[in-house]
């Protein structure tokens, strides 16, 4: 393998060039893939996985995890799992002496990728006996940690960017991007149905309730074809019974409860539409390849927006919460798009 890139690109040291100078793809027998995070992560990396794969056929692919962030691992896509622990099970954080222990059972591999760049993803990076360290840290100094490092953009989609770090050893990647879900969850009876969720991984990333209520009467009133479905999360200030009261009369309008984790993804794939806030729900429509449109304010939409035609975002230059009128009418023409042309 021979890296090609310009300088400034990305950055890869003499150790990464000499390792690589006699190694084919096939070569590589071992490969570990950290993402610490939730499920909307693990979504976003099944592009990554399905083109590493590819790249290295011969591959065992160890994907290290969190403990307390185990809800949608694409273990379709990997061969094992490695487990580490940020908190005890009394819910305080754990020891440095037990991340190390836990880190140090990971198998040596031939590369590891580093796809979180965080404080105790870098300590099992610096922990293993790697042949080739890879990620793509935010600060320049973190590349002190690999032996190849890409630049991570905000302004191109996370899913694309996490490959570039494949681009840089020369592999092909495809675009749009792939995310291997359409097996386990057909499209094989699409609904009229467009489904809300107005939850997030924090309050400040939630669009406010009574701008939800007063979109779906718009939309409901606009599409009375349509059925237009709440969904419920797991957390207890995700119900969002104050969303659904105003429109409980209307007969295209319900609440979905909690569902598991296999049903919410096929009750999505035979959908038409999802709206949500930045949150891993959309993530999962995303990687369902359903039409979605993200509501976002406070930060840049860049690096969750993947930029083609069935995925749209709101927002506005101040990052300010967006309107109803501006979500309303970006939804009616996307359905008009997609399904009155």
């Amino acid at each position: 393998m021979k890296l090609n890139f310009r300088r400034g690109s990305a950055f890869a040291s003499k150790r990464a060039k000499e390792y690589l100078k006699d190694k084919d793809p096939e070569d590589i027998k071992r490969i570990t893939v950290i993402r610490h995070a939730a499920i909307g992560d693990f979504m976003n990396i099944r592009p990554f996985l399905i083109e590493l794969r590819k790249f290295f056929p011969n591959a065992k692919i160890t994907l290290s995890v969190v403990k307390h962030y185990m809800y949608g691992i694409p273990e379709d896509l990997i061969d094992d799992i490695h487990v580490v622990s940020r908190y005890a099970e009394d819910g305080s954080k754990t020891s440095l002496f037990t991340r190390i222990k836990e880190a140090k059972k990971l198998p040596s591999p031939d590369i590891i990728f580093d796809l979180t760049d965080s404080t105790l993803s870098l300590l099992v990076v610096a922990l293993s006996n790697a042949k080739l360290k890879i990620g793509y840290p935010y600060r320049a100094i973190r590349r002190a940690f690999f032996d190849i490092a890409t630049l991570r953009s905000d302004f191109v989609v996370e899913a694309l960017s996490v490959e570039h770090i494949l681009n840089v050893l020369g592999a092909k990647t495809a675009y749009p991007l792939r995310y291997g879900l359409e097996k386990f969850y057909p499209k094989n009876s699409i609904q009229n149905r467009i489904v809300y969720f107005a939850g997030a991984s924090a309050k400040s990333k939630c669009w406010a309730a009574e701008k939800f209520s007063a979109l779906i009467d718009k939309m409901s009133q606009k599409f009375p074809e349509y059925e237009h479905v709440i969904l419920q999360g797991i957390g207890e200030d995700e119900k969002f019974f104050d969303i659904y009261e105003p429109l409980k009369e209307r007969k295209n309008v319900r609440l979905q409860e909690l569902l598991p984790i296999e049903d919410v993804m096929q009750f999505l794939a035979n959908s038409k539409m999802l709206v949500s806030n930045d949150t891993g729900v959309r993530n999962m429509g995303i990687a369902l390849e359903i039409p979605t449109v993200g509501i976002f304010f406070e930060i840049p939409p860049f690096r969750y927006w993947p930029r083609e035609e069935k995925h749209e975002c709101v927002f506005n230059l101040e990052y300010t919460q967006p309107s109803v009128e501006d979500v309303f009418e970006t939804m009616c023409s996307l359905l008009e798009k997609l399904y009155e042309k």
